[in-house]
């Protein structure tokens, strides 16, 4: 999973055309309730499991696609 399918993902969820790699999920509107979609899609999608203080403490693209990549 690389930070632009992360950035694509959040900016569906948050409805918005873009979502900047180095931007906040919860700066541009998601809240716990969207993180949890998207730990959900990421989990189905790439078999990798997160928690909700992942996404928190990395909020960004860059640094959940490095997660991810991490097999987190």
């Amino acid at each position: 999973m690389t930070a632009e399918n992360v950035a694509a993902l959040m900016a569906e969820l948050v409805e918005m055309d873009y979502v900047a790699p180095d931007e906040s999920f919860f700066d541009v509107g998601g809240t716990s309730f969207l993180s949890l979609t998207l730990i959900s899609r990421i989990e189905s999608d790439y078999g990798v499991k997160l928690s909700m203080l992942d996404v928190v403490r990395a909020a960004t693209p860059v640094k959940v696609a490095e997660l991810v990549s991490a097999g987190r």
